[in-house]
């Protein structure tokens, strides 16, 4: 209907016998409710609800993805608890305040990502092999990510701190910001091979992976740079 700019569509038997049309309104019906549930599946939802809903309802619609986030917090905490020793170095302690900046970044690269594979997706216009999307995903992390180090770098400067600590912020921004953008492209991709709708990607599920990815990275990184 849109290649062809038409409003109505004729359905005939095997004779080639009409049996009846499929008409816009019903096109617009069907898209309206697979955008409501892309949007739902987004946002953290997993049933189809309406605001009006028991709270029972909304309940079991959430409370899912409620918990997956919730067990990807501990699993962050757990991860910094592994690197304590950070809080007893007074020269590098100030990396702990960081924490909440590496891991909004890393989901917002994550959900970024994974909306316009997702998008693709749906208007079958992802093509070609993985290798290709690969490179040219980090390809634009890199550029992405140096831009963003970059700012860091000159922030640090502002603020006084040692090159070497904002070298490794800098360079942990942009490892974050890599594995990020990959999980947020192929997760999709895969889930999308696999029968599964690829839009339950672009909503905790990235957010809490990448979170947890992005406050290893980074502070394994800084450990490996400035040893503590």
């Amino acid at each position: 209907m849109q290649k062809y700019d038409l409003e109505a569509i004729p359905v005939v038997d095997n004779e080639g016998v009409l049996m009846g049309r499929v008409t816009i309104d019903d096109i617009v019906d069907f898209i309206k409710d697979e955008a409501e549930k892309d949007y739902q599946l987004a946002a953290g939802i997993s049933q189809d609800v309406e605001a009006d809903d028991n709270v029972w309802e909304l309940t079991r619609a959430r409370l899912p993805w409620l918990i997956l986030g919730l067990f990807g917090g501990l699993g962050s905490v757990f991860i910094m608890q592994d690197f304590e020793d950070v809080m007893t170095n007074p020269r590098i302690r100030d990396l702990f305040f960081y924490t909440p900046l590496i891991a909004a970044m890393a989901g917002n690269v994550g959900v970024q990502s994974s909306a316009i594979i997702v998008q693709g997706l749906a208007n079958n216009v992802v093509k070609g092999s993985l290798l290709n999307r690969l490179v040219k995903e980090v390809s634009l992390s890199l550029i992405n990510g140096a831009a963003l180090a970059l700012l860091i770098i000159v922030f640090g400067f502002i603020m006084n701190y040692e090159l070497s600590f904002s070298l490794t912020i800098a360079i942990a921004l942009m490892s974050v910001i890599i594995v990020a953008a990959l999980i947020g492209t192929f997760v999709p991709i895969i889930l999308d091979k696999r029968g599964i709708d690829p839009a339950i990607a672009t909503g905790p599920f990235i957010t809490t992976s990448n979170d947890i990815f992005g406050i290893f990275l980074f502070f394994y990184i800084a450990k490996l740079i400035l040893g503590f």
